[in-house]
């Protein structure tokens, strides 16, 4: 049994056959962690047929409990590859194995690397790679720095890594996303319906159409559970030569990401903040415990051996049709949505854009959801 994609942005010679299809079963089975799914690869030698139609003594046999085989064995009675090979066609998702020569060479040597990957963008992976970290709660400071940080290492060659919440996360994909390759890690489905959180979700697919990467080890219809997040933090780490944290309380989750960081042996920087602010609790304490100080992108350049000099200026921003159109409208001040009525477009869009044009320095607020371009702006619509 086989299935070929009919328009595979990703890769139009990939074919569903039988080990893909039943690798897929197995991914999108949640009862599976990332260490079950990786040992059941090794015991079947990559062959996913073989591996999905395992009976309940086998499983047991490689340490899977009686009842999540159960479980299993139900679910894969219930469920139709073919369905959801072409439920991830129809939304442009790839699915990387482990065994897949496009997998991230650099999560391959984490403790836990993820067995699967959904995938929607481009996968190129670049060699250098930073994350950037924070609180959802972020200053005015924390988001001048994840946006002037995110702007500098991406005009650097460098691609930009973050987790996709609000917060540090959203201004540093943004920021970055203008510029270069950013890549967002999620820790639900990347599918239309549960990409979370959902003020993001004209984010993510901004990333998408612009050819950055939006990823994650859930399959389709996975909603954004407490649970999920820490697991997600381990792929953010684990895709970057270091992880910068802007912003973080003293119990952020971001703290997270910077302890795995340190388990696969990465570089750990931390942006100083003030002693008074409970933003800057969590990397202040970092410090503290030997976290590189972060005060520009030039410190984390410096330590990825990256010549300074190719950052801001040297790279020209990278613009979407859409962005060039809604630049094109701001010759006046705009209120979102005018903006929203002349390119028909829902305000949600609107605002997702014109935040990133702002953070570019392409586009001002005058207050009031009241937007108009800058002088920079016209080197990129003519």
């Amino acid at each position: 049994m086989s299935y070929q994609y009919t328009d595979d942005p990703v890769n139009p010679t990939t074919l569903w056959d039988a080990d893909r299809l039943g690798f897929l079963v197995l991914a999108s089975f949640e009862g599976f962690g990332s260490r079950t799914l990786n040992k059941l690869n090794v015991f079947f030698r990559t062959e996913g047929n073989r591996a999905v139609r395992a009976g309940m003594e086998q499983l047991i046999s490689l340490g899977v409990t009686q009842k999540a085989a159960e479980k299993f064995l139900s679910f894969r009675e219930e469920t139709d590859a073919l369905n959801l090979a072409r439920d991830m066609d129809a939304e442009g998702i790839a699915l990387l194995t482990i065994n897949d020569a496009s997998y991230p060479p650099q999560l391959k040597h984490i403790p836990d690397p993820p067995f699967a990957l959904f995938i929607r963008g481009n996968p190129e992976w670049r060699e250098k790679n930073v994350a950037i970290v924070g609180t959802r709660r972020m200053t005015s400071y924390g988001r001048h720095v994840a946006a002037s940080l995110a702007r500098d290492l991406a005009c650097a060659g460098v691609g930009i890594v973050s987790g996709l919440a609000l917060g540090v996360d959203t201004v540093a994909l943004e920021s970055a996303n203008a510029y270069g390759s950013t890549i967002a890690v999620l820790g639900s489905g990347v599918d239309d319906t549960t990409i979370y959180p959902r003020a993001n979700f004209h984010l993510a697919k901004s990333m998408i159409e612009s050819g950055s990467i939006v990823m994650s080890e859930f399959p389709l219809r996975t909603l954004g559970l407490k649970h999920h997040f820490p697991l997600r933090n381990r792929i953010i780490s684990g895709l970057c030569q270091a992880t910068v944290v802007v912003e973080a309380a003293e119990g952020s989750g971001s703290l997270i990401t910077a302890n795995s960081a340190l388990d696969q042996n990465r570089d750990v920087f931390s942006v100083p903040g003030p002693i008074t602010s409970p933003q800057s609790q969590g990397t202040n304490k970092l410090l503290k415990m030997g976290a590189i100080p972060c005060t520009s992108a030039a410190d984390i350049l410096e330590q990825l051996s990256l010549p300074a000099a190719e950052a801001l200026g040297r790279h020209p921003i990278k613009l979407t049709e859409r962005q060039i159109a809604l630049l094109r409208i701001l010759d006046i001040p705009l209120h979102v949505d005018d903006i929203s009525r002349q390119l028909k477009l829902d305000t949600g869009s609107v605002s997702a854009e014109v935040m990133a044009l702002e953070l570019a320095g392409l586009a001002s607020s005058t207050g009031g959801k009241i937007y108009v371009r800058t002088p920079a702006s016209l080197l990129y619509i003519g």
